[in-house]
């Protein structure tokens, strides 16, 4: 549930499997060669790569498409090094089809230019057995594979934030924090933003892990990063407890993974923002009654015979979830969601994937999104209007079904990302019996090489 993870623990757990004997496909050797670090305690490794993006539409979610479509230059380069306990890297990207996307916020400022660029990699983490340590940017997502994460997805554009990790045999302590971008909240004043993330893993069973966890948003003008707000051992529901005021916002939660037989494991994660309110409250909080603000999915994944697999999931993000009465309280950076970006929806997906000569991975997948018209930016609803605020599907609900094909994969020379599929949409932009159907699709095929080794 927590992504990404180090090259070096996937090459562990491939090692392992080998050596045990429980597997004994070529393919899994060679990917442990590919992932391997090069040799010694000191070293650096080099990767460029060029070629050409292609997409229907900018934005990079494929279910809520907009920007215009293109077929542009793309290039990217890969700077790795490590020096005893200290791990550094870059990835420079040049795209220009973040002029187009509505989820880039640089869009004004490089519309000017003639390159777009981003760093979707740019840290430095200190890595003592047990212990890590971490500043700089990549992106992250808790939550199961293929889909946001509640508390932090990468559904947005990588901040740079300072991380902590605990690593013990049965228990993880993970702790995230970062300066947020201001906001104009009450009284057209500006409010400076903060945010927190904190989760605990245990392994409960051999197949069985369990975490929860907290994020928060704190805000105010004049608002300082707190040395309470960053305490990863108190929960940060309970404001009371400093003698402060309530001036942030937290989302609790928690999540499992359970491994009931080889093959097949069964996850969900779960979400509140805010509890339920069935009836007014005049004279205590002075809260009318409201719907309640929360979020929650329920995956699947495993084995079909010993050369296929499948993946499922729900997931369901209600029409307030992630905002509150305070703008600048509420969980995104730059407009963009700090968690899942989209609300007020339910979605359904199943996928088949089946590795093709070695080095491919091809897949056919299937949606269903129901999509109503709450929005994480909108703003939220006060009195009468939150009492009448539905749980799911404000206004009319458009409903996308897809049919889809993706193959990933290729080498250091030549590498290929494509996805494709049909989507036909009812009510279509929330409109009454409106309907489209229309291809979505993306490309990325690049060639490239590496250059790595030991360092004196």
């Amino acid at each position: 549930m927590v992504r990404p993870f180090r090259r070096v623990d996937v090459v562990r757990a491939l090692d392992s499997a080998l050596a045990a004997g429980t597997v004994s496909d070529a393919r899994l050797a060679r990917l442990a060669d590919e992932l391997r670090d090069p040799e010694g305690d000191d070293w650096v490794r080099f990767e460029a790569r060029a070629g050409t993006q292609a997409f229907t539409a900018a934005r990079r979610d494929l279910l809520h498409p907009a920007g215009e479509g293109a077929t542009q230059f793309y290039a990217e380069g890969a700077l790795e090094a490590r020096v005893g306990p200290l791990v550094l890297a870059s990835r420079p990207i040049a795209e220009n089809r973040l002029k187009l996307d509505p989820d880039w916020r640089g869009g004004e400022i490089q519309q000017r230019k003639s390159q777009a660029y981003r760093f979707a990699d740019a840290y430095l983490s200190a890595q003592f057995g047990k212990i890590r340590l971490f500043y700089g940017q990549m992106a992250r997502n808790w939550g199961p594979v293929e889909r946001p994460g509640i508390p932090i997805s990468s559904y947005g554009y990588p901040r740079s934030d300072l991380g902590l990790e605990l690593r013990l045999k049965n228990f993880q302590l993970d702790l995230l924090a970062t300066e947020l971008t201001p906001m104009v909240g009450p009284g057209d004043v500006e409010h400076k933003r903060y945010f927190v993330a904190h989760r605990l893993t245990a392994r409960v069973t051999k197949r069985l892990d369990l975490g929860i966890w907290e994020t928060a948003v704190l805000a105010g003008p004049n608002q300082s990063f707190e040395p309470y707000f960053r305490n990863p051992l108190v929960l940060l529901a309970f404001p009371v407890q400093f003698g402060l005021d309530d001036n942030r916002n937290t989302l609790l939660g928690g999540d499992l993974e359970w491994r009931p037989k080889p093959g097949l494991a069964l996850g969900a994660q779960a979400a509140i923002d805010d509890r339920w309110r069935r009836s007014p409250d005049p004279d205590g909080t002075g809260e009318p009654a409201h719907p309640g603000r929360w979020a929650v999915t329920v995956t699947g994944r495993g084995a079909l015979g010993s050369r296929a697999s499948w993946r499922a999931g729900v997931s369901l993000v209600n029409s307030l979830a992630f905002r509150t009465i305070d703008s600048t309280e509420s969980f995104v950076d730059r407009g963009v969601g700090i968690g899942p970006h989209q609300t007020d929806n339910a979605l359904v997906t199943l996928e088949l994937a089946r590795p093709i000569a070695g080095r491919w991975l091809a897949a056919t997948d299937l949606a269903v999104l129901w999509q109503g018209e709450g929005r994480i930016d909108a703003p939220f609803p006060l009195g009468a209007a939150l009492t009448d605020t539905p749980e799911l599907f404000i206004g009319t609900t458009a409903t996308t079904y897809r049919l889809g094909a993706s193959v990933h994969g290729g080498s250091t020379r030549f590498n290929l990302r494509a996805s494709a599929g049909l989507h036909h949409t009812t009510n279509a932009d929330h409109v009454p019996g409106a309907s489209r159907t229309r291809i979505e699709a993306r490309l990325i095929a690049t060639i490239g090489f590496a250059k790595g080794g030991p360092v004196e």
